[in-house]
């Protein structure tokens, strides 16, 4: 029955087939709405336990490019700017092989090269083709279209095939928000062989600067930053330069730092209780730094000795910041603040350990210590310090020749143990070239091999302030600044006065030199102040010159002709 046409059934069972199909759909129904509510539970469980599960913080490894694509996936930026290696200039194209033709041979193809352009120079309906393509630049690298405008990340690595293995970071010319900030916080850190971060011109703020100074100081083998073309509302550039950073080269070009930023910079480097120790190259080229900026820089000078290199060119200084200067590098006299921390100082060493300071030898003293010296005392031994300077003279000459010293204290204390550690500390400072270490050591030492414990005496009389000091009209100067050992100071508006003041502390550094005295250094190698407030044939300008082209480290005196050289052997003769 089932089996004919539905025209055919009679109207019971069509009604009986109606009512199976609706059955069959209610079931059928049932069964989809069960299934969409259980998928929909399921989901909405899912998205609440996604809701609150937090994502797994992210460990570097130190591959600063898997590092830093991951990170930013996950700080979901939309754009992420390249790591590609840092270009560099191509190498000079190598030698021709000289076996690989002889010279007859040579001269048969260029006659045979000859003949031919001639025969083609001959048809003039067909074209000369080159003989060979041109060479690839060897000035400069090609890259594609708008290529070189995109934004990335130029890293230099130690060995190309270690990927963790980066020495060098460099970014130009596209801004560095705190979004990228974070992202180094964690990269920087994790790179155990980074030591040079160069950000050009990033558009830096007030917030990403300190920021990037926390950073640097995470960053172990971190030795050189520069932060050109970076103009800081705050100038805050001291914070990379505390007492506490590795920091040694720091350039800061083009910020326009004013003369607020100079005198945070010029604190960083020294004051009379704290100084930096670590930063030995110092650009400020092409700022906005006046007198009263570079005179804080200057005053920055007086207690640092680690300092070695300072530019400031291309900037408006003038005669009053060039005496400050010169009384930087010749002598100066300490301020009320120095001299109470110069006490404080002779007090906690002692007067055993201070060597040639004449005016703290009453603290040699085992009944009354040197921190209980009262001020009188020492203005007293300090108007004899004459006579002790001439008997102390008296007395080494004395002991050259009688191998024993007059005074029966020290004769009781061994002099082995100073003598090597005199010794080292003089190897230390011809090895740094003028760094400002000075030679000595404390008296009193046993004899043997040098220990970690004389190290930190060493150490101790770097301090200038412990330098000898002489008395004059009632001011107490010490030497200056000996340690500096090239000062650009061009491009300004220094005048005569301020060029006159410069020489002076050259003069006085030379003849400190010349009398033997390099316990503070060597002084001044390479003095820059041309294109300045005086014309270059100014009689100060070329004395100048003369003086330190004799001691530039670079200096080569011009080779003789063979009629000076027969002069002078007739006159030696």
């Amino acid at each position: 029955m089932s089996d004919r046409p539905e025209s055919r059934l009679s109207g019971k069972e069509r009604f009986k087939s109606a009512a199976k199909k609706v059955k069959m759909g209610k079931k059928l129904e049932r069964v989809m709405k069960g299934d969409r509510s259980a998928t929909s539970a399921t989901s909405h469980d899912t998205s609440d336990v996604d809701g609150t599960k937090s994502p797994e913080p992210y460990s570097c490894t130190g591959d600063f490019e898997a590092d830093y694509t991951e990170l930013c996936n996950r700080a979901g930026l939309m754009e992420i700017p390249k790591v590609v290696p840092r270009p560099h200039r191509p190498g000079p194209p190598p030698p021709p092989d000289p076996k690989s033709a002889t010279p007859m041979s040579q001269r048969e193809s260029c006659k045979s090269a000859r003949s031919t352009r001639m025969e083609k120079v001959e048809e003039p309906t067909s074209p000369v083709p080159s003989e060979q393509e041109e060479p690839p630049p060897t000035t400069y690298t090609t890259s594609d279209k708008f290529d070189y405008f995109r934004p990335k990340v130029q890293v230099e690595l130690e060995k190309p095939e270690d990927k963790k293995s980066m020495t060098e970071v460099y970014i130009r010319g596209w801004k560095v928000d705190q979004k990228y900030i974070d992202i180094f916080k964690q990269c920087f850190p994790a790179a155990d062989k980074l030591h040079t971060i160069d950000f050009w011109n990033v558009g830096l703020t007030d917030n990403t600067l300190a920021q990037f100074a926390a950073v640097a100081s995470q960053c172990l083998n971190l030795r050189t930053v520069k932060l050109d073309g970076n103009p800081v509302p705050g100038e805050g550039f001291h914070q990379l330069i505390g007492e506490d950073s590795m920091i040694v080269s720091m350039s800061l070009r083009s910020c326009k730092i004013t003369d607020k930023g100079a005198e945070l910079i010029g604190k960083a480097l020294s004051t009379a209780k704290t100084r930096n120790q670590s930063l030995c190259a110092l650009n400020l080229n092409s700022n906005m730094i006046t007198d009263a900026g570079a005179c804080h820089i200057a005053n920055g000078l007086r207690m640092n000795r680690t300092l070695l290199v300072l530019s400031i060119a291309n900037n408006a200084i003038g005669d009053e910041a060039a005496k400050k200067f010169g009384e930087v590098l010749s002598r100066f006299s300490l301020t009320h603040e120095e001299v109470v921390e110069r006490r404080k100082v002779l007090s906690e060493k002692g007067a055993p350990d201070v060597r040639r300071s004449p005016i703290s030898r009453r603290a040699e003293s085992r009944d009354r210590p040197g921190s209980q010296s009262s001020r009188s005392q020492l203005d007293k031994s300090m108007a004899k310090s004459g006579r002790a300077s001439s008997k102390a003279k008296k007395d080494k000459k004395e002991d050259d020749k009688k191998g024993k010293g007059k005074d029966e204290k020290w004769k009781k204390e061994p002099q082995r143990g100073a003598s090597k550690v005199a010794s080292l500390a003089e190897t230390l400072g011809k090895v740094s070239k003028g760094k400002g270490r000075q030679s000595g050591g404390k008296k009193g030492q046993g004899a043997g091999s040098i220990t970690e414990a004389e190290t930190p005496d060493i150490l101790e009389i770097i301090n200038p302030l412990l330098e000898e000091a002489e008395r004059v009209d009632g001011q107490l100067l010490i030497p200056g600044n000996r340690a500096l050992i090239n000062l650009n100071i061009s491009r300004n508006r220094i005048g005569e006065a301020g060029l006159k003041a410069l020489l002076k502390g050259v003069q006085y550094q030379i003849t400190l030199t010349t009398l033997g005295s390099r316990s503070g250094g060597t002084g001044l190698m390479r003095l820059s102040v041309q294109k300045n407030n005086f014309p270059p044939s100014h009689e100060l300008y070329l004395k100048v010159q003369e003086l330190m082209m004799t001691r530039d480290p670079l200096y080569k005196p011009p080779s003789k002709t063979p009629d000076e050289e027969s002069t002078s052997q007739a006159t030696g003769s």
